[in-house]
């Protein structure tokens, strides 16, 4: 698989693999009445696996990067992520992307100028996880470069550095 530019869009979407990638946080971007912004944005917060990396060791490494990821005049979002009920006992574990589904929407009435589709991201975990929506496209922004990795996440303290800054101006919040 080869490695994407620093922005890809829905155009690069059969020569996209979002497989295993490490979803982070989700956030809701709705119209601003006040201001006469208008958009239904779906973003998430992830690391993208740029590039799967096979050594002449047999070991295969990573090409990862903290990135957004905001599909663009969403409809009818529907989350089906449960991690089951453990009396209280098992922390919530990391979500990864498993498949990302595209197909086209012909009767609808957001976009009447551009196709408009249902997405369906599948989840690796927790199983059977799943977020559906329909929206007119993505965008895909990396938003520092592609750290050669051992795992298909970025470890903590490097994802912090490329994310947030330097580790320590940050504190910390444990509670």
């Amino acid at each position: 698989m080869g490695a994407l530019p620093h922005f890809a869009t829905q155009a690069d979407f059969d020569g996209l693999s979002l497989h295993d990638d490490t979803i982070y946080g989700l956030r809701l971007d709705t119209a601003d009445a006040e201001r006469a912004l208008w958009r239904a944005d779906l973003v998430l917060d992830i690391d993208h696996i740029v590039e799967w990396v096979c050594g002449s060791d047999k070991r295969t490494r990573f090409r990862v990067a903290p990135a957004t990821l905001a599909f663009h005049k969403v409809t009818d979002l529907m989350l089906a992520i449960d991690w089951g009920d453990s009396g209280y006992q098992t922390m919530l574990y990391s979500t990864a992307i498993d498949s990302l589904v595209r197909e086209t929407v012909t009767e609808q009435k957001i976009c009447f100028d551009q196709p408009y589709y249902r997405w369906t991201i599948a989840l690796n975990s927790p199983k059977g996880g799943r977020i559906a929506f329909g929206a007119s496209g993505f965008t895909l922004a990396l938003r520092a470069p592609p750290i050669l990795s051992d795992e298909q996440q970025l470890p903590p303290l490097i994802r912090d550095t490329c994310v947030r800054g330097n580790p320590a101006d940050l504190g910390t919040s444990e509670g």
